[in-house]
């Protein structure tokens, strides 16, 4: 985000000395009204320093210990995140239709659900259930109001209707090279999916998708499903988000059993993060609203970042990341194709203030390593003098796209830049010598960083490594 300097009522010798401060773009914010409607959420507190929660009325407490390390070992936090005081708050008709939905869906991403063929199946009957139960709340009505007054004059509620049921829970085909069949948004975003390998599991990779929703990770934590393994903040805002008990972003332990269609293995998040107390009504309103200001150019707010909108949810800011289904990629300044399918949405938390303009790099939640031009594999700690010999590889995974490089970038952990150039054929890889030729020239960090591909100011790729042995060849694929 770009700061602004804002001098309104800042007459009288600017006697409040906060009217200067970062550009606030959540005023009159749909997604904050939505947020601040009391109907949006049940009571949250955090624990406080004495064991003790701070407000003894909440209905969730949220207890964030320790910061959390790379792999499924490292457990740093050795109680419950989450404990529910009153458990009749899930009996309310839209927690009880939501819940109903999670055994639904197989785990692991590649295989498909039993009852999407069959309209006749009990699943769709409870679908048709849950939308009953949030159509009715006042979190989706004022986002409904808002569509038809805004984002999509005209439409009608039996309209809007239809669209949440395609964008939340017909299945699709995620990506427009690499297909991932049998994808679903609420599958993804509310339950989570597997996608480890069935042979091995690598305790330090992330192999869960999605997963996103505090009411299934409370649920599946009483099963002794999933554990979380500590906060995952960046540095100089980890008080503000212990503070802050209605966004938490956490590195966790699931374990899906093989009834559930699973390979069985325990899986790594990292980072994932999600709303509490929330009900669901809010994220459907957040998503939809996401989806539909998407189609009317009016949801990225934020410089450099796409499908990220930036707002104010109580006393800090917070990136709803939403992303559509994409058709086919951006080529030579035209906008991506966006179908009407919610590939994932989640809540990133920035903190009281973000002043970008100082910050070295704005790093990723999570790595994103999807798109037609993908980062293959990097050479961070060769052999011999440590200004030469690293590389990275990218390559092209279309069959019949030439893409000129001559806007693209990459970037390492601190902002540092290799500029690219030529032309990367369909199929073809291209390995990227990096020099050290001054403190500005990118450079990769033996113990571990991110290496990130840019598009002009779009970031379309970010892979994570850790600490990297003398000649050792990471590969991302």
């Amino acid at each position: 985000m770009r700061v602004q300097y804002q001098f309104f009522g800042c007459l009288l010798g600017l006697l409040w000395l906060g009217c200067i401060q970062a550009q606030d773009t959540t005023k009159a914010d749909i997604f904050a009204t939505v947020w601040n409607l009391p109907e949006s959420h049940v009571s949250v507190t955090q624990m406080g320093p004495d064991g003790k929660p701070m407000d003894e009325s909440a209905i969730v407490i949220v207890h964030e210990q320790g910061k959390a390390g790379e792999c499924l070992h490292h457990d740093n936090a050795a109680d419950p995140l989450l404990t529910v005081t009153d458990e009749s708050i899930f009996e309310d008709a839209t927690f009880k239709t939501q819940i109903a939905l999670f055994d639904n869906y197989t785990a692991v991403e590649q295989r498909p659900e039993v009852s999407f063929e069959d309209a006749n199946h009990n699943h769709w009957v409870e679908v048709e259930a849950f939308l009953d139960a949030v159509f009715e709340t006042k979190p989706m009505q004022v986002a409904i109001k808002h569509i038809q007054s805004e984002l999509k004059p005209g439409i009608t509620l039996e309209q809007i209707r239809d669209d949440v049921k395609v964008m939340w829970f017909e299945p699709y085909t995620n990506r427009y090279r690499g297909a991932s069949e049998f994808c679903v948004g609420f599958e993804h975003v509310f339950v989570g999916e597997d996608e480890s390998d069935p042979d091995a599991g690598d305790p330090c990779k992330d192999t869960v998708a999605g997963y996103h929703s505090w009411v299934k990770f409370y649920l599946d934590k009483k099963q002794g499903k999933v554990d979380c393994l500590g906060y995952d903040y960046p540095g100089g805002i980890v008080e503000d988000a212990i503070a802050d008990p209605k966004v938490t972003t956490l590195v966790m332990r699931w374990s899906p059993t093989k009834e559930e269609g699973s390979h069985g293995n325990d899986l790594l998040k990292k980072p994932g993060g999600f709303f509490v107390g929330t009900r669901p009504e809010l994220e459907m309103a957040f998503g939809t609203l996401a989806m539909y200001a998407q189609h009317a150019g009016k949801y990225n707010n934020i410089r450099n970042k796409e499908n990220h909108h930036r707002v104010r949810l109580g006393e800090n800011l917070v990136d709803i990341v939403m992303h559509p289904q994409s058709l086919k990629p951006p080529q030579r300044g035209v906008p991506r194709d966006r179908g009407w399918h919610i590939r994932t949405l989640y809540p990133k938390f920035r903190g009281k203030t973000v002043q970008e303009e100082t910050a070295s790099v704005d790093l990723p939640t999570q790595p994103q390593n999807s798109a037609a031009i993908k980062i293959v594999s990097a050479l961070v700690n060769p052999e011999g003098p440590v200004d030469r010999g690293e590389w990275v590889e990218i390559r092209n995974t279309t069959e019949d796209t030439v893409f000129d490089l001559a806007n693209w970038s990459l970037t390492d952990r601190s902002g540092r830049k290799r500029q690219l150039d030529g032309k990367l054929e369909p199929g073809a890889t291209l390995r990227i010598e990096l020099g050290r030729e001054n403190e500005s020239s990118m450079m990769l960090r033996n113990g571990g960083g991110w290496i990130m591909l840019f598009q002009g100011e779009f970031r379309r790729a970010a892979v994570k490594y850790g600490r990297a042995r003398e000649s050792e060849i990471l590969k991302f694929e």
